[in-house]
């Protein structure tokens, strides 16, 4: 088997003189994966464009690669800059931890931008409740966030773009080179309009025959437009169908067309449970299993010590 140009070029490559070689080059080589484009590179590190393209051609001698390949558009990675940029990331962010003045860490005096990707379950049952704490403990502290797509989310902090990932679902087999902390398990109830007359009370909950179950038009949470999910599954194994009627990207408009409709839904219990006012809705136990899912804090496992995210995912455990 013939090795990938990114190994060949790796394996041809001498050691790095240390003694000759700058280590700022390699703020400039973050910076020009980031950016993708050596003007806004060279802005992010207050460097004229001649000096920013003078660093790329010196990076470029000292390990025998292009790095980048100019576009209409800017500049795109080669393959060996793709290889090396989570180990350039995580020599950076070790210099700069050991560089960091010394002594306690206060949120209070903390200026900074933390970017954290979420999904839309994330957002509303981590990042909500964990916000007021968050803002009275740091106020000049900026959250941004960022939509979370598992492979492109996991890639962007290998990169350093991102410090936090709120990930579940599909972030279930998550590689070791991430520091993963449970937030909490979530597991899937039923919503139906307020007064359905397909709920049955027993005690103190409500419930839901499978007949009517299977019978009820289903409002299915599908971002790629999918009309089958975990629930089909399920009811396959009992030798049941559904009929889904409807197919939304998100969760949010969901609750709202249950509670205008006889259609019923499938819904992570938290969101349930936010929105059964809002939208009045009644709440359901499932008439059957479906397992449960964590949601979870991931960090890149050399930056799990920073003060800034090690504080960030306290806040977001305790919130």
């Amino acid at each position: 088997m013939r090795p990938s140009q990114s190994s060949a070029t790796h394996n041809r490559m001498k050691p790095l003189d240390l003694t000759r070689f700058d280590l700022n080059l390699l703020v400039v080589l973050e910076a020009l994966w980031a950016e993708r484009h050596v003007g806004r590179a060279a802005e992010r590190l207050h460097l004229s464009q001649s000096a920013t393209s003078h660093a790329l051609s010196r990076l470029r001698t000292a390990f025998e690669d292009q790095l980048f390949i100019r576009n209409p558009r800017g500049i795109v990675p080669t393959p060996l800059t793709v290889e090396l940029m989570p180990r350039v990331a995580a020599v950076l962010e070790s210099v700069r931890l050991v560089a960091s003045p010394r002594g306690p860490f206060d949120p209070g005096r903390l200026q900074a931008t933390l970017s954290v990707a979420a999904t839309d379950h994330a957002i509303l049952t981590v990042v909500a409740p964990a916000l007021a704490m968050i803002q009275a403990a740091a106020p000049d502290v900026v959250l941004k966030l960022r939509p979370a797509d598992s492979e492109s989310a996991l890639r962007m902090l290998d990169a350093g773009e991102l410090d936090i990932v709120l990930g579940s679902g599909s972030f279930a087999q998550i590689p070791q080179r991430f520091d993963c902390q449970l937030v909490h398990t979530e597991r899937f109830v039923g919503i139906a309009r307020k007064g359905h007359p397909a709920l049955i009370k027993r005690g103190k909950t409500l419930h839901m025959d499978l007949d009517d179950f299977a019978r009820l038009p289903h409002i299915l949470v599908s971002p790629r437009g999918d009309t089958r999910g975990a629930v089909d599954d399920a009811l396959e194994s009992l030798g049941r169908t559904r009929k889904v009627n409807v197919t939304c990207p998100n969760f949010l408009a969901v609750p709202f067309m249950v509670s205008a409709s006889q259609s019923i839904a499938v819904v992570a219990e938290r969101i349930a449970l936010q929105m059964q006012e809002t939208a009045r809705l009644s709440i359901f136990e499932l008439p059957f299993a479906l397992p449960t899912w964590e949601v979870l804090v991931i960090r890149a496992r050399g930056r799990a010590n920073e003060p800034a995210v090690a504080w960030m995912t306290n806040m977001m455990i305790s919130g």
